[in-house]
């Protein structure tokens, strides 16, 4: 007769932690990663901030986050700033790292979090914190593109156009 409950070792849970991560998610995730990492190269310190303290950690993000630069040496806008915070954080708490605390809710980055809003700050007055959308489709070129037979649901191109609008 088959058990009723299953035995899962550590190491499978850590192995379907990790699969259920989305790749993209994976992927900016160690962008973030080797961000900082290239980032500590240039200022010659230890690359393995995964093994950082909490308060070395913070030391270093606090300046990381006013010292961040594209590979062209333009400021990163606030979105970007923002969603490598993030990657940040869920790469340090995803295996094989499990860092139990988070940078952006941990008392022990209150100082690298408020340098993290002085840098944002500072993106916005640079003109760094507006993003720019595309202009609204006109009345008139709506019903141009929705009339044309490239929407029309009779053929199977019309269909597959209509159906991904």
């Amino acid at each position: 007769m088959a058990k009723r409950f299953a035995s899962h070792t550590e190491n499978e849970i850590l192995d379907k932690r990790s699969k259920n991560i989305a790749s993209s998610t994976e992927k900016a995730n160690k962008r973030a990663g080797n961000l900082l990492r290239e980032y500590l190269s240039e200022k010659n310190e230890d690359t393995h901030f995964e093994q950082y303290s909490p308060s070395r950690l913070n030391d270093v993000l606090k300046h990381f986050y006013l010292d961040a630069r594209k590979p062209d040496g333009e400021m990163y806008k606030v979105n970007s700033l923002d969603s490598f915070r993030y990657s940040l954080n869920r790469y340090l708490k995803a295996p094989p790292f499990l860092k139990e605390f988070d940078i952006m809710k941990h008392e022990d980055f209150n100082e690298s979090n408020q340098v993290f809003k002085t840098a944002l700050t500072e993106l916005k007055a640079n003109g760094k914190g507006v993003t720019q959308h595309f202009p609204i489709i006109s009345e008139i070129d709506r019903t141009k593109l929705y009339s044309s037979t490239f929407m029309q649901p009779s053929s199977p191109t019309g269909l597959l156009n209509k159906s991904t609008i």
